[in-house]
């Protein structure tokens, strides 16, 4: 059976998850870029199977971008699904090609939602010290109108005894260029990912301490091999670029298709991508939202 990827989309298109640690870079705030007309298609695979992975088509014009996901899996191919950022609009589109659905979402100003959110607690637990380097070798070379550079990080993860978190260690090489607006933001892409804590039960949450020694500006990648070990196991993934190519774009690539309709809203926010807003299937998440409610109350 095929895997699905496309049952829930939530209103940010560009989430991020608490497993992004730290970032060498200030809160970003919302800009409208002026793209040149540009295509980047590229290949990830994930670990030592060839046989999984994605290909990612990144489309910019003028103050819009178009993202498109296919995914690969045992031989099995998913439609996947695309996104489309109008910053000059201030919103995102998702678009479920299969299903020919849609969902608009506002885009809103990271700075001001992360001035609203609440400060995660200190832990009190053991120490954990994660170490971000990233150094610039001074390589170059040609992307189109673009200048590449090589740029190699890594990040380490030092529990102290007791603490929640595995040491890790992610090294990544990669060459990346200077797409400034990306993702209606004025942040360039230094963030770096690190392991995720899993606090044990009845355990006191780690305390977190950063330290950068190398600040080297990364940027989009265009390609990159990234080998990340923990608790002896290696595994390797890599982004591969296919094309690139700076031929004009229609703006059409970046709006919502004619014929595709609106996705059904959900209760708790976000939408179901694999079903059309109908009165049936409205009365359908209405009546299961009833049931686990009464569920909820009389246990």
């Amino acid at each position: 059976m095929r895997r699905r990827r496309l049952a829930l989309f939530f209103p940010i298109a560009l989430a991020v998850t608490p497993v992004i640690l730290a970032e060498t870079v200030s809160i970003p705030s919302f800009v409208v870029p002026t793209f040149a007309d540009l295509t980047i298609k590229k290949r990830h695979s994930f670990g030592t199977r060839s046989s999984s992975g994605s290909t990612e088509v990144l489309y910019l014009k003028g103050g819009r971008e178009r993202h498109e996901f296919v995914y690969e899996q045992a031989g099995n191919t998913d439609p996947g699904h695309a996104t489309i950022l109008q910053c000059d609009q201030r919103r995102s589109v998702q678009l479920n090609p299969e299903a020919k659905l849609y969902s608009v979402s506002v885009l809103e100003d990271w700075s001001a939602r992360l001035t609203r959110e609440r400060p995660v607690p200190e832990g009190q637990g053991a120490d954990v010290t994660t170490t971000f380097d990233a150094v610039d070798t001074g390589e170059r070379r040609p992307a189109g109108h673009y200048v590449a550079r090589r740029v190699r990080t890594t990040v380490t993860v030092e529990p102290s005894p007791g603490a929640n978190s595995p040491p890790s260690t992610r090294e990544t090489d990669g060459w990346y260029i200077d797409l400034p607006g990306l993702g209606c933001s004025d942040a360039a892409t230094t963030a770096y990912l690190a392991a995720g804590e899993v606090v044990r039960p009845s355990g006191l949450r780690d305390r977190h301490h950063y330290k950068t020694k190398g600040a080297a500006s990364r940027g989009y990648a265009i390609e990159e091999t990234t080998r990340f070990t923990q608790t002896g196991r290696m595994d390797v993934d890599r982004v591969e670029l296919i094309e690139l190519s700076e031929y004009p774009l229609d703006l059409s690539l970046f709006d919502i298709p004619r014929d595709y309709l609106p996705a059904l809203p959900l209760l708790r926010g976000g939408y179901d991508m694999t079903k059309p807003d109908t009165l049936t299937n409205r009365l359908h998440v209405y009546w299961d939202e009833i049931t686990r409610i009464a569920r909820t109350i009389f246990r």
